[in-house]
């Protein structure tokens, strides 16, 4: 059996991905997010279009006679995966009938992983990326604008409250899947989190967690954090040294593309 690389999880350039542009719907406002429709704008949260779950098999034979190497099918945009289950599981199920060798991966903010675990296992995921800032309430409430739960919206304390639950929820439940990868992406955000990393990654280190992925904030024009300075190529990589050193035990990511919700072939190191 051929052994399968991610690109994200294994440090690889070997690893090639095929995205799944169908997550049409969030279910939050991260204020250093926002969602676009572009063909050359190059981040999370965008895509050329949303694709139709029916026409996910001609998309992936499309994309096979470029990328004839891929064996990674992953869903991570532009919205939200699990605020879509409807069209998520029904597009992994789909992946899973036509592609049965193929891996399938996602990735989160954990908020609908209760409702949805059974799923989860069901269809097989193989990788999960969860995205976690914090685990202080207070800077919870400054990162997330709102929390669209349950038919209701959360702003302010009480949408940090829920967050930290859901998410604390979302590891512990995820942990205990066999099998499944997990990769926690954080966002370092100068001013709003960047005192809080070393205290969040103690608090991750008690999980079965894969690789660690801190992302230097990416200064989107009309988001919350828009105007937030991100810090220098250099400062990032001493802070990054620092944990890595501190936590030499953990596998932290050595480089993060940021790609598209649409992205598809290789990730170029």
């Amino acid at each position: 059996m051929i052994k399968v690389l991610h690109p994200c999880f294994d440090e690889t350039e070997s690893g090639c991905r095929i995205h799944l542009p169908i997550a049409r719907k969030c279910n939050t406002k991260c204020n250093y997010c926002k969602m676009a429709f572009s063909k050359c704008e190059i981040r999370p949260g965008v895509t050329e279009k949303i694709l139709d779950v029916n026409d996910i098999p001609t998309y992936v034979n499309e994309s096979l006679e470029i990328y004839n190497d891929c064996k990674i099918i992953g869903i991570a945009g532009p919205g939200d995966p699990l605020a879509n289950p409807d069209d998520i599981f029904s597009a992994l199920e789909i992946v899973s009938q036509n592609y049965p060798d193929f891996k399938k991966c996602m990735c989160t903010n954990g908020f609908g992983v209760e409702d949805c675990v059974d799923k989860i296992k069901e269809v097989g995921v193989d990788y999960i990326t969860l995205t976690i800032n914090s685990i202080n309430v207070s800077t919870l409430s400054k990162i997330y604008k709102f929390i669209y739960y349950r038919g209701e919206y959360y702003e302010g304390e009480s949408a940090g409250q829920l967050i930290l639950r859901l998410q604390k929820s979302a590891l512990d439940i995820l942990s205990n899947i066999e099998d499944l990868k997990i990769k926690i992406n954080i966002v370092f955000i100068p001013g709003i989190n960047n005192g809080e990393i070393n205290n969040l990654i103690q608090f991750l280190y008690k999980y079965k967690i894969d690789i660690i992925n801190i992302i230097p904030l990416l200064s989107v024009e009309g988001t919350e954090f828009g105007t937030i300075e991100p810090l220098t190529h250099s400062e990032f990589c001493k802070i990054k040294k620092g944990l890595e050193n501190k936590y030499s035990k953990l596998k932290f990511k050595q480089s993060c593309q940021r790609c598209r919700s649409d992205a598809r072939g290789r990730i170029h190191l």
